[in-house]
């Protein structure tokens, strides 16, 4: 819901609430600021942010007080961009687009992350007995964000910050295998090193790979960084089927598969189903600004029913 009106001036003009304290003798608080071709696409973006799937070309026509034919042209260079997406046919409502969601999830900052998984993973340590981790999508690498394990020995093997190969760790080729092809060619361009006789670093193999784990809902990693490990790796699907996070287990290869894999497969799907709400929420108010914080938190102690 808009909570305050918005005053829009050409280029080079000054607002009519400006005009009018200047005509009363008042000095404004701060000079008009000319609206640029940046600023109007930013200001489409952020229309789109604020009503998500139900945003129209005709409510960003009525709500910016422009022409449709200009909406039109906005929507439609954020959408080639890939900033947006949706709109297609009469009606159609706007929501923002994938490159636009991955732009917010390529910051390093995941200390918001690890806090909201690190219960679920201990959870998950305690019913396994295995050592679990999150990995992220940072551009084309994964690394570890958190780990949990039930002994020292594994919680340095997967520690914070270890890089996962694109080729052969279970929670990176799970993250990797729902991402666009920009961003596999990049991930499996750079020199992918031979761990063990299991790891394959042929290109072609690893793609197929890829749309075995985007069939299955899972990956696996056997023998393939060490011939004494393996892992497994379940992808969180957040709303609107973006993947930017994978929850992980390892340990030792004849005590990971086994004829207990669907169970430990429908335990990380589990935790993966739990952590994707509580991701999407996080990532919403992570990238919130504190002004828009404060003022949500006005709002709600407003309204008690909020």
């Amino acid at each position: 819901m808009v909570s305050k009106a918005v005053n829009h001036a050409a280029a080079g003009t000054v607002p009519i609430s400006a005009a009018q304290e200047g005509q009363s003798g008042r000095t404004p608080e701060a000079p008009a600021r000319e609206s640029g071709p940046l600023d109007r696409y930013i200001s489409v973006l952020e229309l789109v942010a604020a009503f998500p799937g139900t945003l129209t070309l005709t409510d960003v026509a009525a709500l910016l007080d422009l022409p449709k034919t200009s909406a039109h042209r906005l929507l439609g260079g954020l959408s080639r961009a890939g900033l947006i997406e949706g709109g297609s046919g009469r009606g159609r409502a706007f929501s923002l687009g994938d490159r636009l969601l991955r732009l917010v999830h390529m910051s390093a900052e995941d200390g918001w992350i690890a806090a909201l998984a690190r219960p679920f993973l201990h959870a998950l340590v305690e019913d396994t007995g295995e050592t679990c981790y999150l990995t992220r999508l940072v551009g084309h690498r994964v690394p570890v964000v958190v780990s949990e394990s039930p002994e020292v020995h594994w919680r340095s093997y997967v520690k914070p910050g270890l890089e996962m190969p694109p080729h052969a760790a279970a929670t990176a080729k799970a993250i990797l295998a729902f991402q666009p092809e920009a961003v596999v060619a990049r991930a499996i361009a750079e020199p992918l090193p031979r761990f063990t006789d299991r790891t394959r670093i042929d290109p072609d193999w690893i793609r197929r790979e890829y749309a075995t784990i985007r069939e299955a809902g899972y990956a696996t990693c056997v023998g393939e960084i060490d011939e004494g490990l393996a892992a497994l790796g379940v992808p969180i699907v957040q709303k609107g089927g973006a993947v930017f996070h994978c929850v992980g287990m390892t340990g030792p290869l004849p005590r990971i598969m086994n004829e207990d894999l669907p169970v430990r497969i429908a335990r990380l799907t589990a935790t993966a189903t739990r952590l994707s709400t509580l991701l999407t929420i996080g990532s919403a108010i992570a990238t919130r600004s504190p002004d828009t914080s404060a003022e949500t938190e006005r709002s709600r102690h407003d309204d008690p029913k909020a």
